[in-house]
């Protein structure tokens, strides 16, 4: 593919760059996934954002007696079982400012303080989401869940006190959920779409299943997932190499003699959706 149609995927909206129909129904079709993708986010950070401004919170961090701060303790995990039932969350924790964990929720278990981790600040969803700004959500890049063995991704929220931020409240999601949003009403090889995570590995495609769970002590996304090159070709993969700063996109790309209409969209989180389709 020459570069010259990187650059009309990117300047779509310049009057004199024509649009194929092939190009008008992938862009619609990346739209809507993309759109789909976006409201999940949207719903997980208001949910989690909520639960984190239960008054359990404060009278955790500001109790001056053992008794008083269990009870607070308490409540915070029968919230966050809540909010794990209604969701479908893998696990949820809330983690001190410093890096230790206060409480952790797995599939319906309540960890015991025996088993929290003394320090989760090297985690990659642990700095920007302490970051966040109050009563917002951070997404995280996909990663391999320690707890839930399988691939996740993070929603982060600070927990606020008196105006400090004393802890993060943190859920994951699998990917699982994400890969049957997109592949939804999706069918063959000549029509589909995949989702490609910050980093170039292709985490979901509507032509089949990619598994998530994890694989022996592999935790690399190259042990799991395909680059777009290896999954999609190189001209799709010229495509996602030029998307930069554009937000939406869409071309007619040629390779091995075939022509395909590619459009992309980019969501939350450095993912970006394309909708490819065989002319």
């Amino acid at each position: 593919m020459r570069i010259t149609t990187i650059f009309l995927a990117l300047a779509i909206a310049t009057a004199s760059a024509p649009v194929l129909a092939g190009e008008t129904e992938m862009n619609a079709l990346v739209a809507e996934k993309a759109a789909i993708l976006s409201n999940m986010h949207k719903k997980a950070k208001r949910a989690l954002v909520n639960a984190a401004q239960d008054e359990a919170f404060p009278r955790y961090f500001t109790a001056h007696d053992h008794g008083a701060k269990q009870d607070a303790k308490s409540r915070i995990e029968q919230v966050t079982l809540t909010v794990q039932s209604s969701f479908h969350v893998e696990e949820m924790c809330l983690i001190s400012k410093d890096g230790p964990e206060l409480t952790r929720i797995v599939g319906r278990e309540i960890a015991p303080d025996s088993d929290l981790s003394p320090d989760e600040s090297a985690a990659s969803f642990f700095a920007p989401g302490l970051a966040t700004k109050p009563r917002r959500a951070y997404v995280s890049i996909p990663y391999m869940s320690p707890d839930a063995n399988r691939w996740v991704l993070a929603y982060v929220t600070p927990v606020v006190v008196e105006g400090g931020k004393e802890a993060i409240l943190h859920y994951e999601h699998g990917l699982d959920a994400y890969q049957a949003a997109l592949n939804k009403g999706m069918s063959g090889d000549d029509r589909y779409v995949i989702a490609v995570a910050d980093g170039g590995y292709v985490v979901s495609d509507s032509r089949g299943p990619i598994d998530i769970e994890r694989s022996g002590e592999n935790e690399a996304e190259a042990d799991y997932f395909k680059p777009v090159e290896q999954a999609a070709g190189k001209a799709v993969a010229d495509v996602y190499a030029g998307v930069g700063d554009n937000k939406r996109g869409v071309a007619t790309v040629s390779e091995n003699g075939a022509k395909y209409a590619v459009a992309f969209a980019t969501v939350e989180g450095g993912w970006v959706v394309m909708a490819i389709e065989k002319q």
